[in-house]
């Protein structure tokens, strides 16, 4: 649904999936995807969104992490946000943002127990508008969150708490009518009470450049620096400890789309990337630091056709290469592809 009404406007959506797998039938489940929102502005310079979202699905972990899982955990996901924006039709704007995010897992497993997740964020920030084809930002956001159920203790479960806090600089440029440039840069620092393995100190970001080179010819060029970490809690002959991996990942892709006609599209992509692993172990019985790195090629090529204004057809396959250095990497190599169809009631 997708519904204005006055200066506001109402959407939703809602997505079912069936997931069966052909020889693992432990894994078959049922998954959704619900989200709604609503845009509103008043007759002077307020305006904003307030959202909401669910997602309901099969979760997998890497093994080299968590192990592996013989039994299904379905992850649920929820999230409550809401901006509001104030100097809309001014030089400037102020934005300020709230959001609430909760993640649930089904499996009775302290090993997945201990990735259960809640999360408040705020943030506030200030845009500048010299031109249409100009856009600068600037924003300070703040996060607090906890691991309710950490670590097993002998009466329960321990609560592992961090903060987080970022600097945001936005840049969106349009140098002319058929490019267009997006650049993210992000200060931050993160602190936990407990798996103090997981600070985080550092610069990250994206840049991302369209450019449409003919009427059919489309070319996006991306280059992402992202850092993603993850912990979790571990038993050696019944001495607790936590194990940390952190990821530090350059990410480098180009893509190409080509309308042949109005109803046939093709694409092709190339990315490169290459994460730097490391883990650490707190538990001084067993110490098992190590490190690696993985350097990942991955090509596609897909095509859709959109027979009649409601139905869409399409096809994707995928080429992998992963070569892999010290403890961590591993090498890989897979190709898969796939078909769907969408079928949209308008």
């Amino acid at each position: 649904i997708d519904q204005p009404f006055g200066r506001q406007r109402f959407y939703g959506n809602v997505s079912l999936r069936a997931n069966r797998f052909d020889k693992n039938k432990v894994y078959d489940n049922d998954g959704y995807t619900v989200s709604t929102g609503l845009d509103f502005s008043t007759v002077e310079r307020v305006s904003g969104t307030i959202s909401a979202s669910a997602n309901r699905g099969l979760s997998r972990f890497n093994t080299e992490e968590i192990g592996l899982l013989t039994d299904k955990n379905v992850e649920s996901v929820e999230s409550l946000g809401a901006t509001v924006r104030v100097g809309v039709v001014t030089e400037y704007t102020v934005e300020v943002s709230a959001n609430h995010r909760r993640v649930d897992n089904s499996l009775d497993d302290d090993r997945v127990r201990a990735r259960n997740f809640r999360q408040d964020t705020a943030s506030v920030g200030l845009r500048w508008r010299p031109s249409p084809d100009l856009n600068v930002g600037l924003a300070l956001r703040g996060s607090q969150g906890t691991y309710p159920e950490f670590r097993r203790t002998p009466t329960g479960y321990q609560a592992d708490q961090f903060d987080r806090q970022d600097v945001d600089f936005t840049v969106f440029y349009r140098p002319s009518g058929v490019s267009r440039l997006d650049l993210r840069l992000s200060e931050g620092k993160t602190e936990y009470d407990l798996a103090t393995q997981r600070n985080f100190s550092g610069l990250t970001g994206n840049l991302t450049w369209r450019w449409q080179a003919t009427g059919k010819v489309a070319l996006f060029t991306s280059y992402t620096r992202d850092t993603g970490q993850d912990s979790y809690a571990i038993s050696f002959f019944g001495v607790p400890g936590t194990s940390d991996y952190a990821r530090t990942s350059d990410r480098l892709a180009l893509k190409a789309e080509w309308a042949f006609s109005a109803k046939v599209a093709f694409e092709a992509g190339l990315a490169h990337t290459d994460r730097k692993l490391v883990r650490t172990i707190d538990n001084p019985f067993f110490p098992s630091d190590a490190s690696g790195r993985e350097k990942v090629s991955t090509l596609t090529l897909g095509g859709r056709w959109a027979p009649v204004r409601w139905a869409l057809l399409g096809c994707n396959i995928e080429s992998i290469r992963r070569s892999g250095s010290g403890t961590l990497g591993s090498d890989l190599k897979a190709e898969s592809y796939g078909c769907y169809g969408q079928f949209t009631l308008q």
